[in-house]
Order: C-alpha cells, then structure tokens, then sequence
C-alpha cells in the first residue's frame, strides 16, 4: 500500500482506538516490543493514548498523567521503550514527532534506535542501551559465553545449595521484596506489575522463578515475560542473603537453560548503573541501543518549581 505524504497522523485517546487495529500493526512490526501492545499499556500505563496514521499503517502510543492542570508524556516503569510501529520512512517520522511536540508542553518518552537522531530536532536525546542474548542455539552453545565471573558465582550458588523451582508464588516475590534492599520504584507501580504477573502467568506468558536454600526458606524471586520471539528479565527481588549465596545468578541461569534451544532473544532489559551493566555483559549478552528522548516547554514558574 502507498502512503501520501500529505496524510497527518491524528490523535485518538483511548478509549477510541480500535485495539484490534492498532494490535495488528505493532504485531506486524519488526520492533514491536511487548511494552507497546495494548494489554500491556493498560496494566502498566493505565491512561495511555495514540497517534494514527492513516487507517492504521503507522502508530505511537503515548502514555500521559495530568499535573498542575497540564497533560504530559512519561515513561511507565517497567515499561522500557516505545516509538512507532512499524518504523516508517523518515518524513512520516518528523510528522509524528511534530504532533507528539504539539501536543505535550513535557515530554519524557523512550524510542527504539529505528528513529533516527536527525528526526529528534528540538528533543534532548539520552543514548541508552539493553543487553541481548541469542538462546537459539541451545544450552551449551550459550553457556560457551558466560565470562569466567558468571560460572564462579554459578558454582557459589550450589555450593550453597540454592534451588531454583519455576513457578513461583506471588505473595512470595512481594514478601521477600519487602525484606529486600528497597528498590526506588512507587507502590503504584508495584500494583501494577503484581496485576502483570497475574495475567501473564495465567495465560502462561509469565514466569515468576523463585530460589531458596536446604531450609526452603525463600531468597530471591525474579519475574520474566516471553512474548513472541523475545523474553524479557522484568525485575528481581533478593534478600542480603539470597544476594550472600548467589540466589539471583543461581534464577538468571535456570530460565536461559529452560528456554534456550528455542528462537528467542533474551532481554536482560539493560541498566544505567555500570555494574548492573557489567554483570549482564558478562552472560555474552550484546548491546541494543534505544534512546529517551525529552522536551520540557512548562510555564517558567512550574519549570522553576520543578528544579
């Protein structure tokens, strides 16, 4: 199908779209993360919105809160990039961009590396990346490339005895959360991805691994999300002495050996801290660069207050 030019995306808030429509697209979108399908954006955003190219060729989510009377675009947590699915050519880009500008006086909103730096005029642009790893070889191809730090901390972990069983309980993952060194993420966004665990693994899309040691007392906990042709690392929780006995390396382990032999890529879902990132790399896991993109246009004296 051609598409003109002409055509401006428009803007259709939520309860308007046409979620089979807009599924399909991300769906058929080569970058079409799980962050971006609807039933995600409904747990974890809640109030979220989209622009729409055409007859649905082309869409962006855009997740929005209201502060001070004015609507404005963040970042779910949990939630690590977005954008538009499928990427289209770069003048269907800058048009899309152009109306997200328009439309928002703040914008704090994470894109896939498909849009390109010369589109983002008049956006900040904060390179970021994840970490990737292949588990289509199986097993023994991918455990090849753990770094000599990994099987160290693997071979700590039974020592200890650490058990790894794979359908975890969910009040457990949040009682060992709250033994756990406090993580800087709100209460609300906790509800919602204890909501995410128990749609996902319900519908056998989720997996909650839990690890304990010879007492069967629980250590650490860590959610997963497989959805299409990609796992992601979501989250892990882990108490001193779960982090003491190697319980988190013990989980990460399991889930690529349940996993691996099939066509999947496993997001280790990146990190900003440099050890967190150290840590993932030395799975053999590759870069995937995205990027978060910001523009703040607020009254000066909200600006102001907001320093």
């Amino acid at each position: 199908m051609q598409i003109g030019f002409n055509i401006q995306p428009r803007f259709v808030s939520g309860k308007h779209l046409d979620y089979r429509r807009y599924d399909q697209c991300v769906e058929n979108a080569s970058n079409g993360l799980v962050y971006a399908w609807s039933w995600f954006l409904d747990i974890m955003a809640g109030d979220w919105d989209a622009f729409v190219w055409g007859d649905y060729e082309y869409v962006m989510p855009v997740p929005s809160r209201r502060k001070w009377g004015i609507r404005y675009v963040y970042q779910p947590v949990f939630a690590q990039q977005l954008g538009i699915y499928p990427t289209p050519p770069p003048e269907i880009q800058k048009a899309f961009l152009k109306r997200l500008k328009r439309k928002f006086r703040y914008i704090h909103y994470p894109v896939s590396e498909s849009l390109k730096d010369e589109v983002l005029k008049g956006f900040h642009i904060k390179p970021l990346h994840t970490r990737v790893l292949s588990l289509e070889e199986g097993y023994p191809a991918v455990v090849k490339e753990y770094d000599d730090y990994i099987l160290q901390n693997l071979r700590k972990a039974r020592m200890h005895l650490i058990k790894v069983d794979r359908q975890g309980d969910i009040d457990e993952f949040f009682d060992i959360k709250e033994d756990a060194k406090k993580i800087p993420v709100p209460e609300k966004s906790w509800k919602n991805l204890r909501k995410l665990m128990k749609t996902t693994i319900h519908d056998g899309n989720g997996w909650l691994y839990t690890a304990s040691g010879p007492d069967n007392e629980p250590l650490a906990a860590a959610f997963f999300l497989v959805w299409r042709c990609r796992a992601y690392y979501m989250t892990v929780v882990l108490t001193e002495e779960g982090r003491e006995k190697r319980a988190g390396f013990a989980i990460l382990d399991q889930f690529i050996r349940d996993f691996a032999g099939q066509p999947l890529v496993f997001d280790f879902e990146g990190s900003s801290v440099p050890g967190v990132d150290k840590f993932f790399e030395s799975f053999g896991a590759a870069k995937e660069s995205y990027k978060l993109i910001s523009r703040n246009r607020l009254p000066w004296f909200i600006a102001l207050f907001k320093k």
